[in-house]
């Protein structure tokens, strides 16, 4: 008989969270749905228990390390163990380092990043005590690798999650807790929707990159439960984003030049 599994998933009423928390109900697991919009959490909830799973919408800052806490105390009281935590609540900022303001910087390391690093401080001690052994997925992003310009507190906050899932891949393994960074490419989501652009044709540019995208969040949350099932580091999707961490570790200079010329010729036909 299969042991019934716990899952945490921030950022979980929309877009890549939903998807997840929909392919996690698919395999039967009971899911947290952690997010600060209680409309797209319920959606998301519905969706979950149509698939096959029990999930229960929990509000949840990931910036207030008191409200960590305070879910990690809920679900003690009702869940055995914890088995998964998916660290995937996160925003969009762009513009230029020294025109940016400085807020700017801080609302999006406080999410992208510090959120992360709350859940992971307040959740590891309790995952430790999982004699199965449990998992953590950190949604990074292809930007980790591009460094584009333009784009440095997302660039910066991206590259950031995935040096804490590496760093986490060494201190969690004696307690056979296997971690994961996923770095997408570009696809449909609403993370341009509540984003900060320093310019519109920021924004107008990378929404026309999500349009062209092939890829979808559900293909994406698929990648990630099979890296989960193999106890994977790394997840780069689709190919393009494994082909840029491929150039990056062999000619990372060359890598920077092509991604800057391409920078320059777009800003002088004014289309960033």
């Amino acid at each position: 008989m299969q042991t019934a599994k716990y899952a945490i998933v921030t950022g979980a009423a929309s877009g890549l969270g939903r998807a997840i928390t929909v392919e996690l109900a698919r395999r039967g697991w009971h899911i947290a749905v952690a997010d600060l919009n209680p409309v797209g959490s319920e959606e998301t909830v519905k969706l979950a228990k149509q698939a096959g799973g029990e999930a229960t919408a929990y509000p949840l800052d990931v910036t207030k390390p008191d409200e960590w806490l305070r879910l990690r105390e809920q679900l003690r009281t009702v869940w055995p163990q914890l088995d998964l935590l998916v660290n995937n609540a996160g925003v969009g900022v762009s513009g230029e380092v020294g025109k940016l303001p400085l807020e700017d910087w801080k609302w999006i390391i406080d999410i992208n990043l510090y959120g992360a690093i709350y859940g992971c401080h307040t959740l590891i001690g309790w995952m430790k005590e999982n004699s199965h052994g449990a998992h953590i997925v950190n949604i990074a992003s292809m930007a980790a690798i591009a460094s584009a310009p333009g784009m440095a507190p997302y660039n910066i906050t991206k590259a950031g999650m995935v040096s804490l899932s590496e760093t986490l891949y060494g201190e969690l393994r004696p307690y056979n807790i296997g971690v994961t960074g996923v770095c997408p490419a570009f696809f449909p989501t609403n993370i341009l929707e509540n984003g900060r652009f320093q310019a519109p044709e920021q924004k107008r540019a990378a929404a026309k990159f999500m349009e062209k995208s092939r890829c979808t969040a559900e293909h994406v949350a698929k990648k990630i439960l099979r890296a989960i099932d193999k106890k994977q580091l790394y997840v780069f999707v689709p190919g393009a984003s494994g082909f840029f961490w491929r150039l990056k570790r062999l000619m990372p200079v060359a890598l920077l030049k092509l991604i800057a010329r391409r920078h320059a010729q777009l800003v002088a036909a004014k289309k960033i």
